[in-house]
């Protein structure tokens, strides 16, 4: 391992004792493929060439190679991860690293009002294991309908009872509670853990719902709405990737080349047929051929930005950047996002705080003797929810807001971009106490943003415009779960361990009655923090839909 790299990122153990002997447990799983080809060793022509080896590119890469008659050619901007990305614990501090694009979306016009310039920061994972690398590792399905709704809509093939049987096919489930049920798998590449530590916090707060009437569930079985205790993606406490579960075990396969550092430019186009991609490495250009296809699996971001590089997309976007039209489609637009807004609470003084906890010795021994202990968790968080408005046990099974209740650290939330005065006024009262997050999340979202172009240069980063809560209905469903996060607050469970929220307010927010509507409304504007989850620049669907 690279003891210089690895101390260089932002982590508890950069400067620890505990480092080297950290990393030596780590590598005893291989988080991704050796790196082992260059332009120069590649060949010139593949069946499949496959942009992107993130959580898609990196499935669809190991599935094709599967069959050895095909060649498959994987191509990756990034390069390989660090060991210590493999630590649950420490996701957070892999943003704005060399694994994140690190963009941010152009300034809001509805939101981000106490973030600096309104734009919010929107990471995205560059590497081997693309987004899989930054996320928080929860195992989450989306709900029946969204599938059904898919299906109706032409996408043949993606209804729930379809897919159910392939997110069976994808998990090694290693908890017999969960396998009993008959909604998950056990053989296959992407592990899947019950999380071994269970902090005080987590145990109040499965009181607190319980004492409100929620049921604690497995939200990816038969019923999504209720309390989940997250499992988590991971092999034997550390990160199970989409590398580490399917490219390392594909790596020497003969019919598969996998490329990082690899920077896609475009898709070549030749009589309406993508025939291959021009990509650079280190600044040289090469061009590869595809005999068969060619699979944008780049990101909702990062895939509407090269379709219109190579002249796929609106006619007057490509127009204004001068380039060739070669298919005037709406790439690029129906951008949607689950975002949600920050609200946190102080608890007293039993409860250690979050920092103190994953940067100690003894967390570092636990971590490393058995794979407990808060460095086990994922990034602290304790449980999630999928709730539907006032409803306890809606009579039908489709939230529209989803909580993630968090143990968290005051001084992570600089990252996201708040200003100065917001920060000073609202959170830095509060550094060095014990406090947990209840994030309010839209899943069903009305606003429709878009991904556009900066440039024609491929290195300048397109312009991402999420659009948060230019349809209100969007703010009113985060506003139910900020209220939700109070009453969970106000349960005799959370207040034996103190529990209180914040007596300081977002400025712009003091005008306003605090715990009115009017205030939670000024509240989720102020500052929001997007959960990854993308989706609608390059859809999906019927061949004939225009959209």
């Amino acid at each position: 391992f690279d003891l210089a790299r690895e101390s260089s990122y932002p982590t508890p153990l950069a400067h620890s004792a505990f480092l080297p002997l950290m990393l030596m447990s780590l590598a005893s799983q291989k988080n991704s493929p050796s790196p082992t080809r260059t332009p120069n060793s590649i060949r010139s022509e593949y069946d499949y060439i496959i942009v992107g080896a993130g959580s898609a590119g990196s499935t669809v890469a190991a599935r094709l190679s599967e069959l050895p008659c095909v060649t498959v050619l994987l191509l990756e901007a990034g390069r390989d991860p660090p060991l210590l990305n493999d630590i649950p614990a420490y996701g957070l501090n892999f943003w704005f690293s060399d694994i994140d694009w690190a963009y941010k979306t152009v300034p809001q016009k509805y939101a981000a009002t106490n973030l600096k310039n309104r734009q919010l920061v929107w990471p995205s994972g560059k590497g081997l294991g693309g987004s899989s690398l930054l996320n928080s590792e929860i195992v989450v399905r989306g709900n029946k309908q969204n599938y059904n709704d898919w299906a109706a809509q032409g996408a043949k093939g993606w209804s729930y009872a379809e897919v159910l049987h392939y997110f069976k096919k994808l998990e090694n489930e290693t908890d017999p509670i969960y396998l009993a049920n008959g909604y998950h798998g056990k053989d296959g590449p992407v592990t899947i853990e019950s999380i071994p530590y269970n902090p005080k916090l987590k145990m109040k707060v499965i009181e607190g719902v319980e004492e409100i009437g929620y049921e604690i569930l497995d939200s990816n079985a038969a019923r999504q709405t209720g309390f989940y205790i997250s499992q988590g993606n991971l092999r034997n406490g550390q990160r199970c990737s989409t590398a580490k579960a399917y490219l390392v075990p594909a790596e020497n396969r003969p019919n598969l080349d996998i490329l990082p550092n690899a920077f896609v430019h475009k898709v070549n186009i030749k009589n309406g047929q993508a025939v291959g991609v021009t990509f650079d490495v280190n600044g040289t250009i090469h061009k590869v051929a595809a005999k068969k296809e060619v699979i944008m699996s780049a990101g909702t971001v990062n895939s509407a930005q090269l379709l219109m590089l190579s002249g796929i997309g609106p006619k007057e976007e490509l127009k204004k950047h001068g380039i060739p039209l070669v298919a005037d489609l709406p790439v690029g637009k129906n951008l949607q996002d689950h975002c949600s807004a920050l609200n946190l609470y102080t608890l007293d003084s039993s409860i250690t705080p979050f920092p103190e906890l994953i940067s100690n010795n003894r967390s570092f021994q636990q971590y490393i003797n058995n794979r407990t202990g808060p460095l086990s968790s994922l990034e602290g968080l304790v449980a999630t929810a999928f709730l539907n408005d006032g409803y306890i046990r809606p009579k039908f099974d489709n939230p529209n807001y989803q909580l993630y209740i968090t143990a968290a650290d005051v001084k992570s939330l600089k990252q996201l971009g708040l200003t100065d005065e917001a920060y000073r006024q609202t959170y830095q009262p509060y550094e060095g106490r014990s406090v947990y997050l209840c994030d309010s999340e839209v899943l069903q979202p009305k606003s429709r943003g878009t991904v556009t172009l900066q440039s024609a240069d491929p290195h300048k980063p397109p312009l991402i415009d999420p659009n948060y809560f230019a349809v209100s209905e969007d703010l009113e469903d985060i506003v139910e779960g900020i209220k939700t996060c109070q009453r969970i607050s106000e349960t005799q469970a959370m207040k034996s361990i103190g529990a209180k929220p914040l007596d300081t307010v977002y400025p712009g927010c003091e005008k306003f009655k605090k715990y009115s509507d009017d205030y939670y409304r000024c509240h989720a504007r102020s500052a929001q923090l997007t959960q990854s989850h993308e989706v609608g620049t390059a859809k999906m669907g019927h061949p004939n839909d225009p959209t």
